[in-house]
């Protein structure tokens, strides 16, 4: 009992974060119309299909996620560039903070990025004397990016115990550039792999439309008998394992 409980609660939690993901929602329904319509010519077997929004939605989510955080990486280095090259002139660290947030809004030519919004707060927030490494470890739990987390428990350590808090930002600096110019050449390795990835995922969608465009009567056995809809059922499963097998070979994280 608890266990059904347990699934109803977090079906109920996955369904209320559709709200802000309509997007997502929208074609996820209109992809399973078409394969409906495609592998079985039975719109209404989408009914049976809608337990499937629940892994869709969360393979888009995790997809969106990946993109904020490559978003999010390039703006911390941004972020620590500013930071380092203020503290070496002689600057606190809070202001440098505001020198950084002044940097990033330069960054993204005037407009608000996730970092700098968090980084106006922290500001705020240290002109009613709240202690700076208070600051940042709750920007780093609202950030969620790792490096920003080491960046915020380093702070916390050089503060009570001292130590060389340029050199240090200066090595992060120098580990992030590194890395994220590592991902950069291997994305424009994988570029061409990603693009015969992606085409070669749709094409067999295609061939079968194409087919049925071409000679509506050719799949008629596959739609009339049932063990036409199982053959149906077992190659639509086959391209969705090809494709998820294909996505995991060109990703490659560092």
């Amino acid at each position: 009992m608890r266990t059904i409980k347990g699934l109803w609660s977090g079906c109920r939690k996955e369904i209320q974060c559709w709200k802000n993901e309509k997007s997502h929602l929208v074609r996820g329904v209109l992809f399973g119309v078409f394969i409906c319509w495609l592998f079985y010519d039975r719109i209404w077997f989408l009914f049976f299909m809608l337990p499937l929004l629940f892994p869709w939605m969360k393979w888009q989510r995790k997809k969106e996620r990946r993109k904020q955080n490559q978003i999010l990486q390039k703006e911390f280095r941004e972020m620590m560039l500013s930071i380092s090259n203020s503290l070496s002139v002689g600057y606190s660290l809070e202001n440098a903070l505001q020198t950084a947030k002044d940097d990033l809004k330069l960054y993204h030519g005037g407009k608000e990025g996730a970092l700098q919004k968090e980084l106006e707060l922290l500001i705020i927030s240290l002109k009613i004397n709240e202690p700076v490494e208070k600051l940042l470890l709750q920007m780093a739990e609202k950030v969620d990016l790792e490096e920003m987390k080491q960046f915020a428990e380093i702070t916390v350590i050089v503060r009570k115990n001292g130590g060389n808090l340029i050199e240090i930002i200066g090595k992060t600096v120098e580990h992030l550039s590194q890395s994220m110019q590592l991902k950069e050449e291997i994305q424009t390795m994988t570029a061409a792999k990603q693009m015969e990835k992606n085409i070669m995922s749709v094409m067999p969608y295609f061939i079968v439309l194409y087919v049925r465009m071409a000679n509506p009567g050719y799949f008629t056995v596959l739609y009339d008998t049932i063990f036409g809809t199982m053959i149906s059922t077992i190659a639509l499963i086959l391209l969705v394992v090809a494709n998820l097998w294909a996505e995991r070979v060109v990703a490659i994280e560092i």
